[in-house]
């Protein structure tokens, strides 16, 4: 498997297809935004958590939800604060998610947009076609792409005038 064969049964070169560590960011501003984004949410999840966790704690305390330390053992009051402290986070961590799940589909909706027009000029390309050109919503990425795929373009439409 180290060789492929070419059409011309000749041996060709392996390919090598090796992730290098310089090669992790292929498209900056995206992968940028998008860590971003993701640990910013993670931050405010956490910070909701602890918020979560100390208010429970303080109810229990200082009995803010019907708590009493008379004649109720510390055992049912931890038993109690523990099942609040799992139910809240629970619903914290189940927001994040959500909020996370919106976040990644609008996000992936601005690269998936992109690849679907090139996808569809390049296909009219291979019928023969000139398509028109590549229009982009605002905020979406690969917009230098679409510029060297519109200038390309151009390009074929001038020489079609000039044939």
């Amino acid at each position: 498997m180290d060789n492929v064969k070419s059409a011309a049964g000749t041996q060709a070169r392996p390919r090598n297809y090796k992730r290098r560590v310089r090669n992790i960011l292929i498209h900056k501003p995206m992968q940028r935004e998008f860590s971003l984004v993701l640990i910013a949410l993670l931050i405010v999840s956490s910070l909701a958590i602890g918020f979560v966790i100390h208010n429970t704690i303080h109810e229990a305390v200082f009995g803010g939800s019907g708590f009493r330390f008379g004649k109720i053992s510390p055992y049912e009051i931890l038993s109690d604060v523990s099942y609040l402290l799992i139910m809240r986070v629970a619903c914290v961590l189940f927001v994040t998610l959500i909020i996370i799940g919106l976040f990644g589909l609008f996000f992936l909706h601005r690269v998936a947009g992109p690849v679907y027009r090139f996808r569809q000029t390049f296909l009219k390309l291979n019928k023969g076609e000139v398509p028109p050109p590549i229009k982009l919503r605002e905020g979406d990425f690969f917009e230098e792409t679409a510029t060297e795929i519109n200038h390309y373009l151009d390009k074929l439409r001038t020489q079609d005038k000039t044939a």
